[in-house]
Order: structure tokens, then sequence, then C-alpha cells
């Protein structure tokens, strides 16, 4: 579990020109004067726990404490976390304080039980606590389906927020380039010119499978591994085949077209392809793509892609 004073940490405000992005910097507002539970829904990488954070530093004269719960670890030591958070939250203090739940979608219907038992203790609490969770997942489906403990939903959705993946709003991607590129250059000491046309074409055209999160360790390769005055493709990992090239060639041949699907479809197809084009070398691969090995390594066990054998 993650506990960040917001006295002492600014937060990156949510970037953007698009008509979304401008929505969404409302939203920070209207949901910090609310008490409500939000549950904030899209792809990893889109903005969720930036938003929770920005929320949570909005209220920065009360709200001093946010706590972030990973959903993914395993039973025992989210137990352990749930209980540790339990004491600090009833714990006496004027101070208000934020919880955001990880990709509370990943928890097993016994840890969700634990989690709602939690959230009704902790909603006694003379102090407002403030509750965030995020999902990559349609819970509204895994309700139906008996996945999901139907009245935790009904307690975390008071209100529902979708998160718009970064290759549907263009327009802000640019944006957030500049404002990362900005950040590096403060943070290593190292001066690049503007991005060129055709390295601004080749950002805004990536498919930008993890996004933000994608976009930003892309900005961050161009300082480790750029060696000129200004930033290449190569640089940021996207020397390949794009994505829009790869997009065009690939076909659809399931049942099931959903947009969930087609996007898991492009992700396992572009992936191998990398992979395949570095040997597999997972370390070369993460490379290319602008990501963490660590990351490459989950897509492969999410996405089951496996070595081609001839």
């Amino acid at each position: 579990m993650d506990k960040v004073n917001y006295s002492k940490k600014q937060v990156v405000p949510f970037l953007g020109q698009s008509d979304y992005a401008k929505e969404i910097c409302k939203l920070v507002d209207t949901i910090a004067n609310n008490k409500s539970n939000v549950l904030l829904f899209g792809e990893r990488g889109t903005g969720k726990h930036l938003f929770a954070e920005n929320v949570h530093s909005k209220c920065s004269d009360n709200f001093k404490t946010f706590f972030v719960l990973n959903c993914r670890l395993n039973e025992e030591s989210f137990k352990s976390k749930l209980e540790k958070l339990k004491n600090d939250l009833l714990n006496p203090s004027e101070d208000y304080k934020s919880i955001f739940f990880e990709s509370i979608d990943k928890l097993n219907l016994e840890l969700q039980s634990f989690v709602l038992s939690f959230l009704q203790e902790i909603g006694k609490t003379k102090n407002p606590i403030k509750v965030f969770c995020s999902t990559e997942s349609f819970l509204e489906n895994q309700v139906q389906s008996g996945q999901f403990n139907k009245d935790l939903y009904y307690c975390i959705s008071s209100i529902i927020l979708n998160f718009l993946p970064l290759r549907s709003r263009k327009e802000d991607i640019l944006i957030i380039a500049n404002y990362y590129k900005c950040y590096f250059e403060k943070k290593s000491g190292i001066k690049f010119d503007d991005f060129s046309d055709i390295v601004v074409a080749a950002i805004e055209n990536a498919f930008w499978c993890g996004n933000v999160d994608e976009l930003i360790n892309s900005i961050q390769r161009a300082f480790i591994v750029g060696n000129k005055s200004y930033i290449t493709k190569q640089d940021l990992g996207l020397e390949s085949l794009s994505s829009l090239e790869l997009v065009e060639g690939m076909e659809l041949n399931v049942q099931d077209k959903s947009l969930k699907n087609a996007i898991d479809t492009f992700k396992k197809e572009y992936i191998t392809k990398i992979l395949e084009e570095n040997g597999w070398n997972q370390t070369k691969t993460a490379k290319v793509l602008g990501i963490q090995r660590t990351y490459v390594v989950r897509l492969i066990n999410e996405l089951n892609i496996r070595v081609n054998k001839v």
C-alpha cells in the first residue's frame, strides 16, 4: 500500500485541449465537492489514477493523505494491507483522506466481500473518506454473471466515469508529449529541440497500447538513448512498422467483434511481430515498444503470446 502526503507533492494536471480533456478537468472540481464514491473505467494508462490524484489535491486544504491499494496483490498481502489501512483510517484525525483501489475488477469474490465490509465500516467514521476504484472491465457484466459482488458494485459506483484511450483524443497527444519532454529536460539536464514534423506525425499516429503511460515511457526512452540535438522516431521506439499500417493489414477473423477483443487482437499481433523482429528478446522488445520489460512480460502472459515454432 502506497501512502502519499499531498501537502508535499505537486500533482500533474490532466493534460489536453480536446473537449474530453476539458470536461475531465471540470469534473475534478465537481467530484472534489461531492462525497460519493467514484468508479473509474478505462484501459490501463488512460489517467484514472491521475484523475483521482487531481481530485484529492483539489481538496488539499483538508485532504492530506492519499492511499493506493493494488488489487492485483495476492490474497494474503491484500488482506494484510487492507487491515493496516483500516487501522490508519479509523485512527482519530482531523485530516480527510482518500483511497484509490487500483484494478478492483481483479479481486476474487471472497476479497470483494472483504472490501465491502471494510467500506461499510469506514463509512461510519466522522471524517469523510473519499473512495476511488479503477477497473479495465465492464463490472456491470461481471455483476450479471455473478463474478462481481452486486452490493460492492452499488457501493463503489455512485458516480461512474469513462476514460478514453489516447488514440481517441489525438489532439491531446502532442501536448502531453511536450509536457513530459520539458519534465525530463529539467530532470536530466539534457536539452532537445522541438519535435520535427515527422516525429509529431509518428507520435500522433502511433496506437499507444499502454496509452499515456506508454507515451511517457517513450519520451523518457529518448532521454536515455538519444544522442542528437533532436528526438528521432528511433529514440522513441517508433521506427518499426507503424500502428496504422498494421491495423490496415489486420483481419479480425473471430466471431467476437467487440472493441475490447479488437484491441486485444491488435496488441497480440503487434507485440508478437516486434518480439519476432528482436529474436524474442524481451529486453530489446521493451526498448522498441518504449515500455518496461516487466510490462512486456505481463502482456505476453495476459495475451497468451507464444513463440512461433517452424
